[in-house]
């Protein structure tokens, strides 16, 4: 039997494993980096979580997203939805759809915005999200409003933009409590009217309900005219001789200009407004400076409207003449002769320079010389300021017929009874001539073929203004408010 501890005696199995796992540990330990022990790090692996029990951290929540707004843009004029229309909000920008919906998210707060779209030109507005998500804004096309009197700066006495014919129905009417010698001007959805007795009113195109009511003077005969630019209208008044610049959205009046006595209605253009006055001047007001840039000095009473074509302002006195100014500088470019008094206004076209003198008829004039191209004498008084259209003249006289006649030459095309002495101007609005008539009535006469096509049992002196959507018709004192029975 060996002997105990001798060499190559035999140990025990519990022995041998003791020292397997210490062999074991030693030979890992040669091999891990120094200070590091597997067995220690068994025990480390052992008091970690398992995958299972491994905890994760939630993200950081994100503010709620804001929400979404909308902004409905509808034509004024229609009310219908005006489609690929641009509105910006800040940095936020959008297409308006086939809805006349733009949608975007903007803080529910009140915000300005811009609008623009092709016809309609840019518009600026606010808006208040605090209470709605969903904004209406009715934008309206320039070239369906009616800014100033005879429609545009030439004084024609034309729209070619309105479409609106009869037969018709009446919308609504008002009394303006005093004669319309000249009509009103209607911009964005609002009529600005003059009364005799220096009352302006601003209506609303669509109830007409009164907006606001300004008592500018005690005696007025004109037309404002429009400012959108700088949101004002310029009228003139006779007594007191005023011109006055007033906000169009309250009515205040921002500040005034003494002239003496001032019937004619002005024309503005670059934020010059240009008019005459009885005391035979024209001047050039200038809006921002608050003071004229040229005044004029004729000699000779004006009640007649200056018309602005170009670089120059023409324009009619009691003398009989007619005279062309340069706008920039108030020179004098040329005098030519209307024959007699020049009460109405003056309309230039084509290169023609159509006056209409009280006791000498209608005669057209070189508009780049003064020279007298043709004279039609009527054998009555002529008030009415001319329309020009098509290579036609029309215009109405005190033995109450309607003139068409050939704007090149002259030549008498066809005469029509109005039912009465024509004082006011002749208008062509959608192919139609409209005259009104001092025995209250109202024609409507097609350009061309002089038939008769309309009558209204009320007018007295201008017969129409409007926009897109109505047409305004003038009595002695009151309008009437109308539209196609069967559509636009």
């Amino acid at each position: 039997m060996p002997r105990a501890g001798a060499v190559g005696t035999l140990a025990s199995p519990g022995m041998t494993r003791v020292r397997l796992v210490r062999a074991s540990c030693a030979l890992v330990a040669a091999v891990l980096p120094v200070g590091v022990s597997a067995c220690a790090g068994d025990k480390k692996e052992e008091q970690r979580p398992s995958e299972s029990e491994t905890v994760h951290k939630a993200p950081p929540a994100e503010p709620p997203a804001p929400p979404e707004t909308s902004v409905r843009v509808l034509d004024g004029d229609s009310s219908k939805p005006i489609e690929g229309a641009l509105v910006t909000v800040a940095r936020h920008s959008a297409f308006t759809g086939p809805d006349g919906i733009a949608r975007l998210e903007v803080p529910r707060e009140r915000v300005r915005l811009g609008i623009s779209a092709p016809a309609y030109g840019r518009e600026a507005r606010r808006l208040d999200f605090r209470q709605h998500l969903v904004g209406t804004v009715r934008v309206w096309r320039p070239d369906l409003q009616w800014p100033m009197y005879g429609v545009t700066p030439a004084r024609t006495q034309v729209h070619s933009g309105i479409k609106l014919r009869p037969p018709f129905r009446v919308v609504w009417s008002r009394s303006l409590h005093g004669l319309l010698e000249f009509p009103a001007v209607v911009w964005n959805g609002v009529a600005y009217v003059n009364n005799i007795h220096g009352t302006l009113t601003a209506l609303s195109m669509r109830s007409g309900r009164v907006l606001w009511s300004k008592r500018l003077g005690t005696l007025a005969a004109s037309s404002p005219a429009v400012d959108p630019r700088r949101g004002v209208l310029v009228v003139t008044t006779m007594s007191p001789g005023n011109v006055n610049v007033i906000s169009m959205k309250t009515g205040h009046v921002r500040w005034r200009y003494a002239t003496g006595r001032a019937e004619p209605s002005p024309v503005i253009r670059d934020g010059v407004a240009y008019f005459g006055a009885t005391n035979g001047n024209v001047y050039a007001l200038d809006l921002d400076r608050r003071r004229p840039r040229w005044i004029f000095r004729g000699g000779a009473k004006i009640t007649s409207s200056p018309a602005l074509v170009g670089n120059r302002v023409y324009i009619g006195d009691y003398a009989g003449r007619v005279f062309a100014l340069n706008a920039r500088t108030g020179h004098r470019v040329w005098t030519g002769s209307a024959g007699t008094r020049v009460y109405g206004t003056v309309a230039v076209a084509g290169g023609r320079v159509f006056a209409p003198s009280v006791f000498s008829g209608l005669s057209a004039l070189s508009a780049r010389s003064g020279r007298l191209l043709w004279r039609i004498g009527v054998g009555a008084y002529l008030y009415s300021s001319p329309a020009v259209f098509r290579n036609r003249v029309y215009f109405g006289t005190y033995a109450g017929l309607v003139y068409c006649a050939n704007a090149r030459s002259g030549r008498v095309l066809w005469t029509r009874p109005a039912g009465g002495r024509v004082s006011g101007g002749v208008e062509v609005v959608a192919g139609l001539v409209y005259a009104a008539s001092l025995k209250d009535t109202m024609n409507a006469w097609h350009w061309r073929t002089g038939r008769r096509v309309w009558t209204f049992p009320h007018g007295e002196y201008v017969p129409v203004s409007g926009n897109g959507s109505r047409l305004l018709l003038h009595g002695y004192s009151r309008i009437w408010a109308v539209r196609p029975k069967h559509g636009r």
